[in-house]
């Protein structure tokens, strides 16, 4: 019989600090907001400028006459991919966008957490957490904000794109929300995976037009509609 595994007091009040990863309210209100507004120039356009070089930016005709609620999904290769996606919405969709952001990677210190809920207007959820997990996601469809989500849910570290979870298409069949798809390009190469620096490199965003579902579409296929419409928008092999 195997000893159990031995944890150190910080581990322990990391775990217990991950399990009691809850929504900022506060990131909401009208402070937090005017926050983001004023900081937007440091938070996220100083670094597409500084990071993206260039950034070129395909299908800006699909976010006209975008309005919240919104489901904004976005293949996952990069934590840089969050600031770059916020750079391309616009203004009145942008101002009421939260982030969903995995408790087990960006709340595991929880000054840090509430920084990231500050300057991004980020969440916690916890992997595999089921309805619970859903439930802020509900709330906030529901009172008119919008939301960012990475469906893989985890960064791709061969950036092929990888089986999308069924969080997203509950939410956009319960909600009744338009889901605009994004796709990244060259995120990885700005700050990969494990790695701590950033570095310049180009950037391609291409945004398609939005989904909308019909009633009577079920989960499985409103996953498979968001994976092929990421899908359609990734460079061909001999674009690379």
């Amino acid at each position: 019989m195997q000893d159990a595994p031995v944890t150190t007091r910080a581990e322990r009040r990391a775990q217990s600090d991950l399990a009691e990863a809850k929504p900022h309210g506060w990131a909401l209100s009208l402070w937090a907001r005017a926050y983001r507004r004023l900081a937007r120039p440091w938070d996220v356009d100083k670094h597409v400028r500084r990071f993206c070089q260039p950034m070129t930016i395909e299908g800006e005709g699909n976010l006209h006459q975008l309005d919240n609620p919104l489901l904004i999904i976005a293949n996952h290769t990069s934590h840089f991919d969050t600031v770059i996606a916020l750079s391309v919405l616009p203004p009145q969709v942008r101002g009421r966008t939260a982030i969903v952001a995995a408790a087990d990677r960006m709340y595991r210190e929880r000054l840090k957490g509430m920084l990231y809920s500050l300057r991004y207007n980020a969440f916690p959820i916890t992997r595999g957490g089921g309805r619970e997990a859903l439930a802020y996601s509900q709330w906030l469809l529901h009172n008119k904000w919008s939301l960012l989500i990475f469906p893989e849910g985890k960064r791709s570290r061969t950036g092929e794109l990888m089986p999308f979870h069924g969080g997203p298409a509950i939410l956009a069949l319960g909600q009744h929300v338009p889901v605009l798809p994004i796709c990244i390009k060259g995120a990885s190469d700005i700050l990969p995976p494990g790695s701590q620096r950033s570095r310049p490199a180009p950037v391609q965003v291409r945004i398609g037009k939005a989904l909308t579902f019909s009633e009577g579409t079920s989960i499985p296929e409103a996953k498979q509609a968001m994976e092929e419409a990421i899908r359609a928008l990734m460079p061909a092999a001999n674009e690379n």
